[in-house]
């Protein structure tokens, strides 16, 4: 048998023997069922057959004591685990510390927690319908129950993720994922279990959750280039049809640079998000409708980012940071009358800042998000620090100036106030002194 000190017992305070456990199992098993004693001595079924497998009689005493005997405990275990389906029908209050008990009696067991974890999960995961919260809670507490470096943590964290999302709860469970890499080198996985779990998490969360979602699949993929992992071609296309789809995400050029190394990627999946990297909606209007659509994706979802996109190029690519509303008409191939609408939707977009003229029929450019940075983008940043120099050097000269011409007018200021300080006290010197030359008392 198992003892305690091969689990985490520290997060249950559970007092009694085995045997009465396992007892107490059975009886609230024919409670929540539905009996009813009629008086003190009778029990339920379940805990009549229970009680003849766990209580022997002791052969020095008197008295009838709970006695652990391996194979007979095994068996009322197992009757009881048999029956543990029955917890659905019992309150939230009363199942995880219905669970939190066959956990503790399971580690008595010589196959231990670990020998029918398999039963234990499949349990919760039909329970999880009625049970949401409380599951949650008692699988919380089975995979902390079992050993930080234990792998069968894996498969308790498989069921955690498929009720998180079952139960539409995924909300407690995106904040815990941060501590994967760290699992991920107790559970002592490698870098193709590594990728592959990642893979599981993107594919169960993608009905739920895009973008968490495709951080994870851009993780898996990361996670293969940087180990040499080949991963199937058809995880690479959803990876990019998600990418793609997902509304508010604008960020193609780190999804490119992850994709643009592995072989398996589908060249015209590649072609495809190398227009959105750094392409146009013209560029993207010459792609035949029938490439898009029969990739799953929404022709009018891509069509609208693409062109946040292109109008976001076409400010950055701006020389003064100023655009004329018949240039974003042109590039997005819409009315005039339009363009006000996507300059707006441009910035909720957080792609650009920036201000619209309607009296000039201009967009003054504040900040603008460059979809890419190569040499490009190094290229315009010198021009604009070379434009800024030259414009300081010039604030410079300005400044010197006015410093100059400021200190020559103090300078003569002080002259002339020195000047009359002077003529003023040689007058009083003068009225001081008689006609006879003589200085009065």
């Amino acid at each position: 048998m198992e003892t305690e000190s091969d689990y985490n017992q520290c997060f249950f305070t559970i007092s009694g023997s085995p045997s009465e456990l396992v007892a107490e199992l059975a009886a609230f098993v024919d409670v929540v069922n539905g009996f009813v004693a009629e008086d003190e001595d009778q029990v339920g079924p379940l805990t009549a057959e229970v009680t003849q497998l766990i209580l022997t009689e002791d052969a020095e005493g008197d008295s009838e004591e709970q006695a652990v005997d391996p194979e007979k405990f095994s068996q009322a275990i197992a009757l009881v685990l048999g029956a543990a389906g029955a917890f659905e029908k019992a309150s939230d209050k009363e199942f995880e510390p219905a669970y939190n008990l066959l956990f503790y009696v399971l580690t008595f067991t010589s196959a231990g927690v670990e020998g029918h974890l398999s039963t234990v999960l499949d349990l919760l995961s039909a329970a999880s319908a009625s049970h949401a919260l409380s599951t949650l809670s008692v699988l919380t507490n089975l995979f902390n129950l079992l050993p930080a470096t234990s792998p069968l943590r894996k498969t308790v964290f498989g069921t955690v993720l498929s009720v998180t999302v079952s139960t539409k709860n995924t909300d407690l469970l995106i904040p815990q994922l941060k501590q994967l890499p760290i699992w991920f080198s107790e559970w002592s996985l490698s870098p193709e279990e590594q990728v592959a779990t990642l893979v599981d998490i993107a594919s169960t969360l993608e009905p739920v959750d895009q973008a968490s979602a495709l951080k994870y699949f851009k993780d898996a993929h990361s996670e293969a280039a940087a180990a040499g992992v080949t991963l199937p071609a058809e995880q690479t296309k959803k990876f990019i049809v998600l990418a793609l789809s997902v509304p508010g995400f604008f960020d193609y050029d780190s999804i490119y640079a992850v994709v643009s190394s592995l072989s398996t990627v589908d060249a015209g999946h590649l072609g495809l998000l190398k227009i959105f990297v750094n392409g146009t909606f013209a560029d993207f209007k010459a792609v035949p409708e029938a490439t898009v659509t029969g990739a799953g994706m929404d022709v009018e979802v891509l069509t609208k980012k693409i062109r946040l996109l292109t109008l976001a190029s076409l400010a950055a690519s701006s020389p003064n940071l100023t655009v004329s509303y018949a240039a974003i008409s042109s590039a997005l191939a819409i009315d005039e009358e339009e363009v006000e609408f996507w300059i707006i939707d441009v910035i909720r977009a957080g792609l650009l800042e920036g201000k619209m003229s309607q009296l000039e029929q201009k967009l003054f450019v504040h900040r603008v998000v460059p979809r890419t940075f190569g040499a490009e983008q190094w290229e315009d940043i010198a021009r604009r620090l070379q434009t800024w120099k030259t414009s300081l050097k010039d604030v410079l000269v300005v400044l010197r100036n006015a410093r100059v011409s400021v200190e020559s007018k103090a300078a003569a200021l002080n002259a002339e106030r020195e000047r009359a300080a002077a003529a003023a006290a040689s007058a009083v010197a003068a009225a001081a002194v008689p006609a006879n030359g003589e200085v009065s008392a």
